[in-house]
């Protein structure tokens, strides 16, 4: 175990800006959740297609990826902090003047579309600047607690208690109501903002946003280990976690015959899991060579995936999705602390942005593919296949350079003094 690990796993809490940040994405994390229930109901009420939610949907998903190179160099070039104000405002006031159209029973379907574009315009900003704020408000050797305990927040509130709540919410309040709680989270977020002390503003450089832009990307291309990572993460994406969003709902509901409870439990349990997952980091810290250990963990939830295809019941769907989410959410918690200790700080917003491009830009396309897979294939088969090519994926290990960084990571844990809040390790040749 760390030396962070041995401190305990909420010492990134005694930070009072972390915690402050925390605090307000926990709320505006449960808020979402809330929404995400609210939205589906409201949409199936305005429009009864489902074309009219994948048009939602779409029109949020595809502004946050499109964007999130643009997102990544203004929130290097503003205060970050600034950034994600000017997103949780936007959010806010998008989601409270749709709740007051749901009042008045005027909302439609094109009102809908407009506020997810909004959602996922601001998700492009704000995605990047609170994933490299991090590392300006905590010590480096508490990086892997932090992303840790962010990530437990996330999948408590808006992948488990949100929507489990969500349903009795939206009965209670109604969907106006929904929406309205979902706009005060985004105020509590702005509030802690606002209350937060350190307001590191970046220096400027003269340079155009296109030649910043490109500065990020050649960056990333000098990096062998991180252009590795960040393809073989977008197959990974594409073969497993993509066509699962269509697959798992088909498998329980269409193969297995189980009800929409059996259903919304199986999506439960991962939710917990990647609760459980995220707090198992932050004990113990990260491992020596965490490179190795995250594609271990990312191929384990491929052979996971792979095992859903021979399941006899919705509880061994439950049991296996818990598995594979969790072992997600581990991987993941490594490498965003291992990328905000590794990349420079004047270059960490527009580094996470095209990171996050390469790994999702094709994940669109895997959850079309996974329902074509499904048709031509049947669904079972369709599974096996998916789980079996993620689980491929993991293989990256062995490509020359793609452990590169694990020796200096373990090298700068070892050196004393601890390093600075807001440093950064040297960038690697």
């Amino acid at each position: 175990m760390s030396d962070a690990g041995r401190r305990g796993m909420f010492a990134a809490l005694r930070h009072r800006d972390f915690a402050l940040l925390w605090s307000g994405q926990a709320v505006s994390a449960f808020g979402d959740g809330i929404f995400s229930v609210a939205l589906v109901i409201e949409t199936l009420r305005v429009d009864h297609h489902p074309i009219g939610l994948a048009y939602v949907v779409v029109g949020r998903a595809v502004p946050s990826v499109v964007l999130s190179i643009v997102g990544g160099v203004v929130v290097d070039r503003v205060p970050k902090r600034l950034a994600m104000l000017v997103s949780d405002v936007a959010r806010g006031a998008a989601v409270g003047a749709f709740a007051v159209l749901v009042a008045r029973h005027s909302a439609d379907l094109a009102e809908l579309v407009v506020m997810s574009i909004v959602f996922g315009t601001a998700d492009a900003f704000f995605g990047p600047a609170s994933t490299s704020m991090v590392p300006e408000l905590m010590p480096a050797e508490l990086l892997v607690q932090a992303n840790a305990l962010s990530s437990t927040s996330s999948n408590l509130a808006s992948s488990l208690i949100g929507p489990a709540t969500g349903g009795a919410i939206v009965g209670f309040i109604g969907v106006a109501g929904s929406f309205t709680a979902d706009a005060v989270s985004f105020g509590v977020s702005a509030a802690c903002l606002v209350l937060m002390t350190a307001r590191p503003r970046p220096a400027p450089t003269g340079k155009s946003m296109i030649a910043e832009a490109r500065e990020g990307l050649r960056y990333v291309r000098s990096q062998r280990w991180l252009v590795i990572t960040l393809v073989a993460a977008g197959f990974a994406n594409f073969f497993g976690i993509a066509p699962l969003a269509v697959l798992l709902s088909l498998l329980v509901r269409s193969v297995l015959h189980a009800s929409p409870l059996a259903l919304g439990l199986v999506f439960a349990a991962g939710g917990a899991a990647g609760v459980v997952a995220s707090l198992v980091v932050a004990r113990l810290g990260a491992p020596r060579h965490r490179i190795v250990v995250m594609w271990i963990a990312y191929g384990l939830a491929g052979v996971a995936i792979a095992v859903m295809a021979v399941a006899p019941d919705a509880l061994v769907v439950g049991a296996l999705s818990a598995v594979e989410v969790g072992l997600i959410v581990y991987g993941d918690v490594l490498y965003i602390a291992m990328m905000q200790a590794l990349i420079p700080a004047e270059l960490r917003g527009r580094v996470f942005s095209v990171a996050f491009f390469i790994a999702f830009v094709l994940t669109p396309l895997g959850t079309l593919a996974g329902g074509i897979a499904a048709t031509a294939l049947g669904v079972r088969t369709a599974v096996l296949l998916s789980g079996c090519l993620s689980a491929a994926c993991a293989l990256v290990i062995f490509i020359p350079g793609t452990r590169q960084p694990e020796n200096v990571l373990a090298g700068a844990e070892e050196e004393a003094p601890p390093v600075e809040q807001g440093g950064a390790l040297p960038a690697l040749e």
